[in-house]
């Protein structure tokens, strides 16, 4: 659809006559070429523009500025380029600090001396020693990878790596000149690293059906908490992450680090790790903290619950595809007003490469009936 036409359509369907085009048009387009268009769930040929028009058309007539105002005034587009700073911030304004502490701890010296060569040459000891693990494809691993300088074999795209991708990490640790003055080296801090969470429940939670925790951080702590048994020839059946850390090592250091996250995403992991540890007896073993880049303050969701006008347009049948939204994995956060997005956490945010299903589903539900802003591609 051309940009003319489109215009016209919009105007059509907004009742706008020609100067209120006009005034709006320039903003519009603006958005559009600065982010909106790139979004990455379009099919080949839509626009922004398209699919605004597309989208007032299955609102109702009476609501349609209401929806119109929340587009221009509240959404919040995290484009592919600003995602990518955010990454490249991880080592910058997180990682490298925490080495850094480590370093100056290791050699003993006090922080004005923290560009000494004794501590550069500890720092690149410690960096070469972490463990990097992305926690889901939008973590951006390869990213991180580059702009801070990782070797290949200390990262890891995923949590579940096989026996020989361990033992090959772990061979090529011992072989790095960096740690030639290291006997039997280990990887010593594990940092856990993805773009973006909002509620936190796919990381933790307590299922009070069966009584469990569930979540990415269950599974990884387990790995590197379990021990690895013998075989019949004395040496470690490589099943377990654990393989990769020291069998005497007092504390496992982990970092959990998010480019975006909300305040609750925060709080949430934070309680529910906390208490996990506590269940299985780890607490004393297992030593944690979250870092984000950019935080969502509470402050967002809640402009969206308070706004009234909103609230209705968001609560009508016509604008909530129920079959569309609700599954299995979207019952597992708090649903009693579940036009608010998974877990009600009622985000206006869209990512560049998707948009996540805590925001408003009004954004993102793409139906017959009615198509979404911003289609999202479900990853469950």
């Amino acid at each position: 659809m051309n940009s003319n036409l489109a215009n016209q359509l919009l105007a059509s369907v907004m009742k706008w006559d020609a100067p209120t085009l006009a005034s709006e048009r320039a903003a519009l387009e603006f958005m559009g070429s600065m982010k909106y268009d790139a979004y990455d769930r379009y099919m080949p040929g839509m626009r922004f523009m398209s699919s605004l028009v597309q989208w007032l058309s299955d609102i109702k007539e009476e609501d349609r500025d209401e929806a119109y105002k929340f587009i221009k005034e509240k959404l919040v587009f995290i484009s592919s380029m600003q995602m990518n700073y955010l990454v490249d911030l991880l080592y910058d304004s997180k990682i490298r600090p925490i080495l850094l502490d480590m370093a100056t701890i290791e050699t003993d010296m006090p922080s004005y001396k923290r560009s000494s060569k004794v501590v550069r040459t500890r720092f690149e000891i410690e960096k070469r020693s972490a463990l990097v693990i992305g926690l889901s494809d939008g973590a951006h691993t390869d990213i991180l990878r580059r702009s801070a300088g990782f070797n290949n074999e200390q990262v890891l795209t995923n949590y579940y790596p096989d026996g020989k991708k361990l033992e090959d990490m772990l061979n090529e640790l011992r072989k790095d000149e960096k740690l030639k003055e290291i006997e039997k080296p280990f990887f010593r801090r594990i940092f856990l690293i993805d773009d973006f969470t909002a509620s936190g429940k796919s990381f933790i939670r307590y299922d009070v059906s069966d009584g469990e925790y569930h979540g990415k951080l269950k599974k990884i702590i387990n790995e590197l908490c379990t021990e690895n048994e013998k075989n019949n020839e004395g040496k470690a059946d490589i099943k377990h992450m654990s393989y990769l850390l020291a069998p005497m090592q007092e504390k496992i250091q982990i970092d959990i680090l998010f480019c975006i996250a909300t305040e609750k995403a925060k709080n949430n992991i934070k309680s529910n790790l906390n208490d996990y540890l506590k269940s299985v007896g780890w607490q004393d073993k297992v030593e944690f903290n979250i870092h984000i880049v950019q935080l969502l303050e509470d402050k967002l969701s809640n402009d969206i619950k308070i706004d009234n006008d909103l609230m209705k347009v968001l609560k009508k049948e016509k604008h909530f595809v129920e079959e569309c939204v609700i599954s299995k994995s979207y019952k597992v956060g708090k649903n009693d007003s579940p036009w608010l997005g998974f877990d009600e956490c009622a985000l206006p945010v869209v990512l560049a490469h998707n948009t996540p299903n805590n925001s408003l589903p009004i954004i993102w539900q793409d139906a017959e009936r009615f198509h979404g802003l911003f289609p999202r591609i479900s990853r469950h």
